[in-house]
């Protein structure tokens, strides 16, 4: 026991002294506090066409209800015809128009290709001159441009360039400009929209959205040893990139490597592809997503069928909402990239070695000391290849592993019984803890940009989520049916007798809703769980008292059931046991709630705080239950003996 006490406070002594890793990223996230809001041009430009209000009109009502940003796509020349900017026409196209007038003649139907209109402005003008290069032709009065079809590096949805008048626009009413890039089909049309990039920089906040599938770039080659040119040109100008959450382009991972993660996070909001979505759900769906999941830029689309009007009001109240139900301590503007969170190589040496000495006190439970050496050995050679390799990947192995041994070995441990409430709290209080100290260690070695920016996450989520409750299902059976004794071969000729036994049509009933269970279980872990529209009215009640909520499987399952169980292990050890097969969840469910990286560790720690503390008051409350069921069983059991 002695020995014990002194290893429990070397990896507590570790962790203590490696926690200048965890401090760091606590303070980028902390004084990451700006948002925005976006909202695309082109949807502005659909609200200007399709009533009697002006672009300022609208701007300017947008602007003092709440927007910051606006976003800018590329112009294409067909999208330039949809703004009825230019015509354009095919040979046969324009040679029809011409048929009966004196230039019937003037189309040479063999020649293929478009022929477009010159604009008025000059400066759409310039912009296709400067990009396609087109011939010139005069056909009577009118001049075209002409596009022929050999030209491969451009058609009509090639992007061309971004728009100098909307640029000026969105200036005038001092808003900030997000420009979107999309990867053209050749690296020629790159070059000329990175080429204009550079010169729009200082009309700008430098900051850009990829669009389309691809990041600019993308598939194309740039020489020998080479990386994305395109992105060092950007990147050294000044420019910084986004990413949508859970809608990564192809080579967006490149463009973040190669800029050390400097990136901002995006949640997008599409009420014209989700057309169910309500106001008030935009509203909280904006403000969990900047305050829970560092997301610092909302991107918001308006809607683009019905009443124009209409539909900017209802922007306009959205703006309005974000502005009133956002935290205080968030300040609308805009967003900063984190700070760099650069562990140094001793911390995360020191937060290793910890989860080594942990692994051993752990591997308690094996209670064969071959094995137990084996594990530590097997967690060395982790660390030790993650520093010859430089690999995440055995940061990851080794964090996962510590993600599952924890919440088991914790309940296991504080498995003892009692009828006295301190004694129980004392117990509690013990799970927690070794849990918090596995938390540590997976938060302490996933650290940095890449974590907070959701590039790199810890992998095995769904392990996290069977492991523990496979592991103290296996504790419970050895233990209801006594089958581990310290002399091995007792232990052998346990299990064989046990395994030896008939099985009945109850034993087979009681596997499938296990597995029923197990599989609804399952289904509700992860961002794509099912849950019902009652329990998320509760959620959404919880999460407005109480800033963030506790998860229900927590509070209201597993804490309770931990907490019941050691009350019923005091009365009958063996079927107070099985109450821990659904106790365990909520331990592994705070590890779980910590792994995902991208979520701040202060709201992570405030979840938890709510989840331990409720789901002690809910657990005594299980206890009062039981206490009048039991009295009222036994009762009834003596009546009729």
């Amino acid at each position: 026991m002695s020995k014990q006490k002194w290893l429990w406070g070397i990896v507590i002594l570790l962790l203590v002294v490696s926690s200048p890793g965890i401090m760091m990223r606590w303070n980028a996230e902390q004084s990451n506090d700006a948002y925005e809001i976006v909202i695309p041009y082109d949807e502005i430009q659909v609200v200007n066409k399709e009533s009697d209000l002006t672009m300022d009109k609208i701007l300017s009502s947008l602007k003092d209800a709440g927007l910051t940003t606006v976003s800018l796509e590329p112009l294409t020349l067909k999208e330039m015809e949809h703004q009825s900017l230019i015509s354009i026409y095919n040979e046969n196209e324009l040679a029809a128009q011409l048929r009966f007038t004196p230039y019937k003649d003037a189309i040479d139907s063999s020649k293929s290709g478009y022929y477009i209109s010159v604009p008025e402005n000059a400066s759409y003008q310039q912009l296709i001159k400067d990009s396609i290069k087109p011939e010139e032709v005069q056909i009577g009065d009118e001049s075209f441009y002409f596009l022929p079809s050999s030209n491969h590096r451009y058609d009509l949805k090639t992007p061309i360039g971004y728009d100098k008048p909307a640029i000026e626009m969105i200036n005038k009413h001092d808003l900030s400009l997000i420009f979107k890039v999309e990867n053209a089909d050749n690296k020629a049309a790159n070059e000329k929209i990175v080429k204009q990039l550079l010169e729009l920089k200082d009309s700008s906040a430098g900051r850009l959205l990829g669009s389309g599938t691809e990041a600019i770039g993308f598939g194309q080659k740039f020489g020998q040893n080479s990386g994305n040119v395109f992105v060092e040109k950007l990147s050294e100008a000044g420019y910084y990139f986004y990413t949508i959450e859970s809608n990564p382009l192809k080579g967006e991972d490149q463009i973040a490597k190669s800029t050390d993660y400097n990136m901002i996070r995006l949640h997008s909001i599409n009420v014209n592809r989700e057309t169910k979505l309500k106001l008030n759900a935009s509203i909280d769906r904006t403000t969990r997503a900047v305050k829970e999941r560092n997301i610092r830029s909302i991107f918001y689309h308006i809607k683009t069928k019905g009443n124009a009007e209409k539909n900017l009001a209802e922007t306009i109240d959205y703006l309005t909402g974000v502005q009133k139900q956002m935290p205080n301590h968030f300040k609308s503007g805009t967003p900063q990239l984190f700070d760099v969170v650069a562990v140094p190589t001793w911390v995360t040496a020191l937060v290793l070695l910890a989860g080594i000495v942990f692994t051993y006190l752990v591997s308690e439970l094996v209670k064969w000391m071959p094995l137990r050496i084996t594990a530590v050995v097997f967690m060395s050679a982790l660390a030790i290849a993650y520093f010859l390799l430089k690999s995440t990947l055995f940061l990851q192995a080794f964090a996962l592993i510590i993600a599952v041994m924890a919440p088991t070995y914790a309940v296991i441990k504080a498995a003892k019984g009692s009828k006295n409430i301190a004694s129980i709290l004392l117990q509690y209080l013990k799970a927690v803890g070794i849990s918090i100290i596995g938390i540590v260690i997976v938060i302490g070695l996933l650290n940095g940009n890449a974590f907070m920016t959701g590039f790199e996450a810890f992998k095995g989520v769904k392990l996290v989520y069977v492991v523990p409750i496979a592991g103290v299902l296996v504790f419970v059976l050895l233990e209801l049916n006594r089958l581990v004794d310290q002399n091995l071969k007792k232990t052998l000729s346990n299990t064989v007798t046990l395994l030896n036994k008939d099985l009945k049509y109850w034993h087979v009933l009681l596997l499938i809703v296990v597995a029923g269970i197990g599989l609804f279980y399952i289904s509700r872990t992860g961002n794509s769980g099912s849950v019902s529209n009652a329990e998320l009215v509760f959620r959404q009640w919880l999460e407005n008292i109480l800033y963030v909520r506790p998860r229900t499987k927590e509070f209201l399952i597993g804490f309770p059931f931990f907490v019941l169980a050691l009350y019923v292990m005091g009365i009958n050890r063996k079927w107070g046991s099985i109450l821990l097969v659904p106790g365990v969840i909520g331990f592994l469910s705070i590890v779980n709630t910590f792994t995902h990286l991208h979520i701040p560790v202060a709201v992570s720690a405030l979840r938890t705080l709510y989840s331990v503390s409720l789901g002690f008051v809910v657990g005594l409350v299980f206890i009062f239950i039981f206490k009048i069921g039991y009295r009222f069983i036994s009762k009834a059991v003596a009546r009729w003996s």
